[in-house]
């Protein structure tokens, strides 16, 4: 199916309604990439690929028009993002220890310098549950670490982390990997998010999420993340492209 205009919304197979709350943004006038690539991705599985195209309108009423195997965002008739199925084709490091990522979290470089400091998942200036505080410090050179306990509210009727919530966690990790390594001083948004969950993430469990470097190429950086249980077994990864904004 061709997205990217009113008439492919009109004409797609199935339409569902759609809407990032102002809680869930990255920039301050933007929704968070993460939170919604999960809520886009999740109505075509557990492998998918994200490319977003343009700023989230937050506390707006979107469409997401999907046929199964692909799907689009949109607002006001405009493409706001693209989804397919596809798998996230990155190596995947061994994860530290909750312990050392928790101890990670005292050298996280947001704290001291942050081009969003509200956004929804790791802003600094959002309380724990109100945001997620991912404060994703290094752990060795171009790998930064966070540990994680869901909040209940993130979670189903059966205590597993909705997919906005997950992808949430897969995102900004690793621009904080990226900013650390190549020492980027200005904002960078994410571009496209390839995600899988491989295992359910519960409420209130104990789990690790790190981010790595994956390389660079003019205003893009590439990266991958992954969230794990508490015993080191994956629970979901992604393979990310991030833009500097200057």
């Amino acid at each position: 199916m061709a997205y990217g205009s009113t008439a492919a919304l009109e004409n797609t197979s199935t339409t569902h309604q759609a809407r990032v709350g102002s809680r869930f943004n990255g920039p301050p006038t933007s929704g968070n990439g993460g939170y919604t690539a999960g809520m886009l991705g999740k109505h075509l599985g557990d492998e998918v690929q994200i490319t977003l195209k343009r700023p989230i309108p937050m506390d707006a009423d979107m469409q997401v028009a999907t046929d199964g195997a692909t799907a689009a965002l949109f607002h006001e008739g405009v493409e706001i993002a693209s989804a397919r199925v596809a798998e996230p084709d990155v190596d995947i490091p061994e994860a530290v220890s909750f312990k050392r990522a928790a101890a990670a979290r005292a050298d996280y470089a947001g704290y001291k310098l942050h081009p969003f400091p509200k956004c929804f998942v790791c802003g600094t200036h959002r309380s724990c549950g109100e945001g997620m505080c991912l404060f994703t410090g290094e752990v060795t050179e171009g790998i930064v670490a966070s540990s994680w306990v869901p909040n209940e509210e993130f979670a189903d009727d059966r205590g597993n982390v909705t997919p906005e919530f997950v992808c949430a966690a897969l995102d900004c990790p690793g621009a904080w990997a990226l900013i650390e390594r190549y020492g980027i001083d200005g904002p960078v948004v994410l571009g496209r998010l390839t995600y899988r969950i491989d295992q359910p993430i519960q409420a209130g469990g104990r789990y690790v999420v790190m981010g790595w470097t994956l390389g660079r190429e003019g205003r893009k950086a590439f990266c991958g993340t992954a969230v794990y249980d508490d015993e080191g077994n994956l629970c979901a990864a992604a393979k990310a492209t991030w833009i500097e904004l200057h």
